[in-house]
């Protein structure tokens, strides 16, 4: 039997990849996200039960001083676990309080 001759031939390099490759790992994701999409509302009111603080409203306050430049005397806030009572110039309309469970803050009674 006779021997083919090889006239031309193509080394093999090895590419680098990342296993699956990057394309198939884009693809991947997106279908996950794509996947909790409906997830989206649930995801959204689950996350200030979870937060170790979370966005309390300010309700009611007293004041001295004029109405332009009050100085606050008291704030009572209302957020997702219930109102909270604070003492201080410093009442934002919208502040960030850590859980009372978790601090020695005070609730008012309602």
């Amino acid at each position: 039997m006779k021997q083919a001759k090889v006239l031309h031939y193509k080394k093999i390099t090895k590419s680098f990849s990342w296993g699956w490759g990057i394309r198939a790992l884009c693809r991947v994701g997106l279908r996950v996200l794509i996947a909790c999409l409906p997830l989206l509302p649930f995801i959204a009111l689950a996350t200030p039960f979870l937060l170790p603080e979370s966005p309390h409203l300010r309700v009611k306050y007293t004041y001295t001083g004029s109405s332009a430049l009050p100085i606050y005397r008291e704030c009572d806030y209302l957020g997702v676990h219930g109102w909270v009572h604070l003492w201080g110039p410093d009442c934002p309309i919208v502040r960030f309080i850590e859980d009372s469970h978790k601090t020695d803050k005070t609730r008012l009674s309602s």
